[in-house]
């Protein structure tokens, strides 16, 4: 496991979206920064430090810098990747301390005054494991786009983009140690799939999938800890998000409602009226 201050923006040095064909092979090779690769598409093996991981798509590797590493890919492979300054720490282990699994919460997230928290983001070599949040695939497209358009001029928004993927991919992995001792390990695990994309359809199959449980003992195990069925409480979930973006955020109704992934506005206004009694139009009136 590996923890990287982030009190400094980090400085991306290098950053693209590449493919690799079949039976791709990078010798081994050292580099004066960290590595960050996200996989798209296809699979491949990368040795760290000689030990060998597999990735696969929407699995996340991280190189320290001065590490050696090699990659293979025999099914070739669609990739992101970064260069990014920054001292990262190895620890031994894969379980973050707690001080990082459960952080402080303040009365209010967005006004008053905020106490200075640690800025410190928790890595591993292999994260996600398909997990991801739809803010980190919209940021490496706004990264890889950055770049594009603004070339050198682009550096303190491509800062900006990459620290917000690593605070996004930190929360996923840290998320994996979050538990309720009330419940069992299986309604943890759907409690924090549920947290980590609800703004994306989710169906039982995905939950049951990620979990390894049957269908009825999802429902039925779901039911009896938490008094709702799965559907009301990713339904809770993200009505509770949209009155926070409506009351909260500059988001206005068409934004708050493609943000949390509907179809379309109409369908968002209705399911929110439904559920709050009011159209959102007037919730933050």
């Amino acid at each position: 496991m590996y923890t990287l201050s982030i009190d400094n923006l980090p400085y991306v040095s290098m950053t693209g979206k590449l493919k690799a064909k079949r039976g791709w092979v990078q010798s081994g090779r050292k580099l004066d920064c960290n590595l960050f690769v996200y996989v798209h598409r296809g699979e491949c093996s990368i040795f760290i430090d000689g030990v060998r991981n597999e990735y696969k798509k929407g699995n996340l590797a991280i190189v320290p810098k001065n590490t050696m590493y090699r990659t293979y890919s025999d099914t070739g492979m669609e990739f992101t990747f970064f260069h990014f300054d920054g001292d990262i720490t190895v620890h031994e282990g894969s379980e973050p301390p707690v001080a990082y699994i459960s952080p402080q919460k303040t009365k209010d997230p967005l006004y008053g005054t905020m106490e200075r928290a640690d800025r410190t983001v928790v890595l591993d070599k292999k994260m996600l494991d398909n997990e991801v949040s739809s803010e980190i695939e919209m940021l490496l497209t706004k990264c890889v786009n950055a770049k594009f358009r603004y070339g050198e001029s682009a550096n303190t928004l491509l800062s900006l983009y990459f620290a917000e993927i690593l605070f996004h991919v930190s929360r996923s992995y840290c998320s994996r140690f979050e538990v309720d001792e009330n419940y069992p390990p299986a309604v943890n695990k759907i409690i924090s799939y549920i947290n980590n994309n609800y703004m994306r359809k989710i169906t039982l199959d995905d939950l049951c999938e990620e979990v390894n449980i049957s269908k009825q003992y999802c429902m039925r195990i779901f039911k009896k800890h938490m008094h709702t069925t799965i559907n009301d409480y990713i339904l809770t979930t993200r009505m509770k998000h949209a009155a926070y973006c409506l009351r909260h955020t500059y988001m206005n109704v068409n934004e708050t409602a493609s943000y949390l992934g509907f179809s379309g506005v109409s369908y968002f206004s209705r399911v929110f009226k439904d559920y709050y009694g009011v159209a959102p139009s007037e919730y933050f009136e």
